[in-house]
């Protein structure tokens, strides 16, 4: 089962096959929580939020069309109910000085080489508060395109917006990134 496609796991589901769900869960599982946590900030949010998404796709899979992909579609059920959630309660704007008192996540080259997973761990921390700070739309954007690896088109259909306007918030994230970013890597290469 793991390698029917998409559409062919749809059209199980739909079939009353609770299995078939079960293995797009499993197949997007990572990706669909990688994208709450960028887009809320906090881990049990995203966890909450990847849940829910995927509660929210299978109530509303018979509106799935298979002329898209089913990719695209179910991020875009998690997307907008990133968008939801932030109008509820934002992403916490940390300073980008402060510690965010997180947990460090487990690696386990750490046990290896912990100064080296320091330094990764310390700008994964600063990469992700600068994200936080950005405004939903860029981060959504960069998220999608950078962090998720679809395509200028692929984030255009899970975002319901033209391709230009994936490309226009993606390159102003990189910029606002870059700025926000840039005193901290001076102080990494000093």
């Amino acid at each position: 089962m793991q390698f029917d496609d998409d559409d062919r796991l749809v059209q199980r589901t739909l079939a009353g096959d609770a299995t078939a769900y079960g293995a797009l869960v499993d197949r997007y599982r990572m990706r669909i929580l990688n994208l709450t946590y960028r887009m809320l900030g906090d881990r049990e949010r995203a966890e909450d939020a990847a849940q829910e998404a995927f509660i929210r796709a299978y109530r509303g899979l018979k509106s799935y069309r298979p002329s898209g992909r089913f990719s695209a579609w179910l991020f875009a059920t998690a997307s907008n109910l990133c968008i939801d959630r932030l109008r509820q309660r934002p992403f916490a704007h940390a300073s980008l000085d402060e510690p965010s008192g997180r947990p460090e996540p487990s690696d386990e080259r750490a046990e290896t080489d912990p100064p080296a997973a320091y330094g990764r761990s310390e700008t994964q921390e600063q990469v992700h508060r600068a994200l936080g700070r950005l405004p939903g739309s860029q981060r959504l954007a960069i998220a999608l395109v950078h962090l998720q690896g679809l395509s200028y088109e692929e984030a255009a259909e899970v975002m319901g917006v033209p391709v230009g306007t994936v490309k226009s918030h993606a390159h102003r994230a990189r910029t606002a990134l870059k700025r926000l970013l840039s005193p901290h890597m001076q102080e990494c290469s000093a």
